[in-house]
């Protein structure tokens, strides 16, 4: 198969493997009609299952089409054929075989012609190359950035993505302090446009910082800045340029600079450019690519019970950090509105529906899920909160319910002062009034450790044994950020999410039965199988059944901070994986996660288009990470030199990361790296570390290689000059420098990425390649900085994302070790077949989850 996702160079020569040799067709002449029939069905079923594997398809339903009609020519044909249950079984087939073979046909041909005229791109495109690298030998050589044009306009950018020969892709970064209207670009993948917070650009700015502050509908599109052809930065109006660069302490500079010298990890291929007129000539130009990005919500009118509940959640304040003060200026005071000592109403919840499959599991997690050792780092627990069941509170009953909590209460009411007599007005209803919370004095308890005492504790949704629970961030330190209606309403989005996954099954696959808890499939609505095989593999990711389940997750979240859905994502997912664990039917229809998942992160993914697996999980996971992210994002820069005290600068690291971002999602996931610099002048180096969920490298070759070379080489040394040069502090200079970047803290499940996938003059290519891998015993210690621990360094393959065709026109399956029986499953959207043992083909393999032996 080549980078079009094509074996074959052209029709003829699939037509010539897409026939029966004579051989062939003298033993199935010697045959009855039913082992010919027989042969025929087995043809087209092969060619059902081949699906992302256009040529095999078309080659298949040829076979069987030819077998059909050497049917019609065996003189014991016309016996067999009046049985009628033969015509209608033979007719039926036969139908079936031309009509798919004629789809296929025309799509082929349209497939093979495109292929053509990319290749011949390519040649014209090589040649172009080749002739200035001929014409730029005699000037010096350059480093992995080259320096291009400083400015661009508009029109130039558009002409180069739409009518050059070859085409290119473009990344905008729209730096602009009001960011209602955006440049909208019908293919996202030629055109990527990054909002930048306006406030978040300053001095201190670095790549690292940029990729942790933007949102989670962006962050997931940063990856995408090293394998754009123009990187352009957009403002209002045309910069401010001293000679080709942005003038100095401007919000473009500072925005260039994290882009260029401060970003060791995607590095660039050009030099940034910057948007000739800014994003007043783009809309003046190209008004038909430019919307409004206030647009009114989807959620204004609902459309369902799940809806309602996120617009009810929505619209009302629960956390301690948003709290609803009493409007001082109202005619009605808040003593006529509210009789002496009387509680505030909560909202009416409804009734759990008994249609809805019960909690299957009656204790939360204490344990890790991962080994002895658990899956998180060191660190304070905390006591469980109690839940909220979602079940009609009668008005009789008081809602100030107090908890055995030991030391003072955390909030401590003010005394009531004398009422405020005021002209009335019509009665209006009061927004809710929390008391202040005291902060004079906080308990400091420690809860025992129940794992000794208790060894039979109760696992969520397939969940491992553990020895010790796990260290989380004490919230007894700081205010509570949960309240008991916040518990209520956020409840009552999972129900919905529940309610709606149960509406969404039709009779047929309710007739199937119950299907195996965590083997559950999921159908494809129309090229959404990058979410399911992702899905899929999530799902046995060891740790997250047990943090996003019904019992657990509320306790998990963040209500104070603005970076995520608040919960809305985490309650879908864990209704979600609830059901999966449940196994109530044999698949489900998740359509409706796939609209909250559009309508909260990332619209894009829900235009009925093939996607990339590996950002969708980025989306999901930074979702999900800042959902339950307990870190109190205290920023701090990284003035670390390496060398012979990294091992303290590590600690000191780890020590201010995780103040800044701490959740179970990065806890499980996060992998640390460590880039160093060093200046081949002076000697004086840099350190910098780095976290992600995804370990994303590059393939070695265009035929084959090994894991291994891939690692090697993407934790392997490499040169830093000509534009790419680092600015060294102590030269006060660009210099020619080495960067080298290894694994520092490898997480309990280890993520790697194999980059298939690059835009090439327009679109998307694939490469083939076959990667090896170790499934059994995966040792990371080569990747392992030489400072760093290098305890537990061995891992065993758990599943893996496969991807069949191309990205536009392929297919994603997956397969994954199921977490509590350790058997192999292969999901293909519904299909949920079990293995023997594990297989993969090497070509096919795209992500691959690894979890600590």
């Amino acid at each position: 198969m080549d980078s079009f996702g094509l074996t074959y160079p052209s029709m003829e020569h699939l037509l010539k493997n897409a026939s029966l040799n004579e051989q062939q067709v003298r033993l199935y002449e010697q045959k009855s009609m039913d082992a010919v029939f027989n042969s025929c069905k087995n043809m087209q079923d092969g060619a059902k299952k081949a699906r992302g594997d256009i040529e095999e398809q078309y080659r298949l339903y040829l076979l069987s089409g030819e077998l059909a009609t050497l049917m019609t020519k065996n003189t014991k044909f016309d016996k067999w054929i009046k049985d009628k249950a033969n015509a209608a079984l033979f007719r039926s087939t036969y139908e079936n075989v031309v009509e798919e073979a004629s789809k296929l046909q025309t799509m082929l041909k349209m497939k093979y012609e495109a292929a053509q005229v990319r290749r011949d791109k390519q040649d014209r495109a090589v040649k172009q190359e080749a002739e200035k690298r001929v014409s730029s030998s005699s000037s010096s050589s350059q480093g992995a950035m080259r320096a291009i044009r400083a400015l661009i306009t508009p029109r130039e950018l558009i002409r180069k993505v739409e009518n050059e020969e070859p085409k290119k892709s473009a990344l905008i970064f729209d730096l602009r302090q009001n960011q209602s209207d955006a440049i909208f670009y019908n293919r996202s993948e030629m055109i990527t446009v990054i909002q930048v917070p306006y406030d978040l650009i300053d001095s201190s700015l670095t790549f690292q910082s940029l990729k942790n502050n933007l949102p989670v509908n962006q962050r997931a599109l940063l990856p995408r800045v090293s394998g754009s052809d123009y990187v352009v930065l957009m403002d209002d109006e045309s910069p401010e340029l001293l000679n080709n660069s942005p003038a100095p302490k401007t919000k473009m500079s500072f925005l260039f600079k994290a882009l260029t010298q401060y970003n060791s990890v995607d590095r660039l291929r050009d030099r940034p450019m910057f948007m000739d007129g800014g994003f007043k000539l783009w809309k003046a130009q190209y008004p038909t690519y430019t919307k409004d990005e206030q647009p009114l919500s989807s959620r204004t009118s609902p459309s369902d019970g799940l809806d309602q509940a996120i617009l009810d959640y929505t619209s009302r304040s629960y956390g301690v950090s948003e709290i609803r003060y009493p409007d001082l200026m109202s005619k009605l005071s808040l003593s006529e509105s509210l009789a002496p000592g009387q509680p505030l109403s909560p909202p009416r919840i409804p009734p759990r529906p008994a249609d809805i499959p019960p909690e299957p599991y009656s204790e939360p997690p204490r344990n890790g899920g991962i080994g002895s050792g658990g899956i998180y780092p060191q660190a304070p627990t905390i006591p469980q909160r109690p839940i909220i069941p979602p079940t009609t509170i009668p008005p009789s009953i008081p809602t100030t319910t107090t908890f055995d909590r030991p030391g003072p209460p955390i909030f401590s009411p003010a005394p009531p002062g004398p009422p405020t007599v005021i002209p009335p007005k019509p009665y209006q209803p009061p927004p809710p009034v929390f008391p202040i919370p005291d902060r004079t004095s906080k308990p400091s308890t420690m809860p025992p450790d129940v794992s000794a005492s208790d060894p039979s504790l109760a696992r969520q949704n397939g969940g491992i044994d553990v020895k010790r629970p796990p260290p989380m961030l004490d919230r007894n330190t700081k205010p509570a950020t949960i309240s008991k209606e916040y518990e209520v309403q956020i409840l009552s989005i999972y129900d919905q999410m529940t309610m709606a996954i149960d509406r969404s099954i039709d009779e047929r696959t309710k007739s199937r039965g119950a299907g195996l808890p965590g083997a559950v499939g999921l159908y494809n609505m129309g090229n959404t199988c990058f979410m399911s095989a992702t899905l899929q593999c999530l799902f046995q990711t060891p740790g997250l059944p047990e943090v996003f389940t019904r019992r657990n997750f509320v306790s998990q979240l963040n209500t104070q901070n603005t970076y995520g859905s608040k919960g809305v994502i985490s309650a879908g997912f864990a209704s979600l994986l609830d059901t999966i664990w449940t196994g109530p039917f044999q698949a489900i229809r998740p359509a409706r996660f796939l609209q909250l998942f559009a309508d909260e992160v990332y619209r894009n993914l829900n235009d009925g288009r093939q996607h990339d697996a590996s950002e969708f999980q980025l989306f999901l996971l930074d979702a999900l990470h800042e959902d339950t992210n307990q870190g109190k994002r205290i920023s701090f820069e990284q003035n670390y030199k390496g060398g012979q005290g990294i091992r303290q600068e590590a600690a000191d690291f780890l020590r201010k990361h995780y103040q800044f971002t701490m959740s179970p999602v990065n806890r499980i996931l996060g992998t640390i790296t460590v880039a160093e610099v060093r200046c081949l002048t002076c000697g004086e180096s840099s350190a910098t570390f780095e976290e992600n969920t995804i370990v994303s490298v590059e393939i070695t070759s265009n035929t084959s290689c090994t894991l291994d070379n891939c690692l090697r080489s993407h934790f392997s040394q490499t040169k830093l000059e000509g534009d790419s040069a680092w600015n060294c502090p102590k030269c006060k200079t660009p210099r020619t420098s080495t960067r080298t970047s290894k694994l520092w803290q490898p997480p309990p499940v280890l993520v790697i990425h194999l980059k298939r996938f690059a835009l090439f003059y327009g679109d998307f290519e694939k490469n083939t390649a076959s990667v090896a891998f170790d499934a059994a015993r995966f040792d990371i210690r080569p990747y392992l900085h030489e400072a760093a621990p290098t305890d537990k360094p061995f891992y065993k393959l758990y599943a893996a994302t496969l991807h069949n065709g191309r990205l536009n026109s392929g297919h994603y399956t997956s397969v994954a070790s199921h977490l509590r029986n350790d058997k192999w499953h292969r999901y293909d959207d519904e299909t949920v077949t079990p293995c023997e043992k594990f297989q993969v083909n090497p070509q096919l393999a795209y992500i691959l989850f690894y979890k600590r032996c």
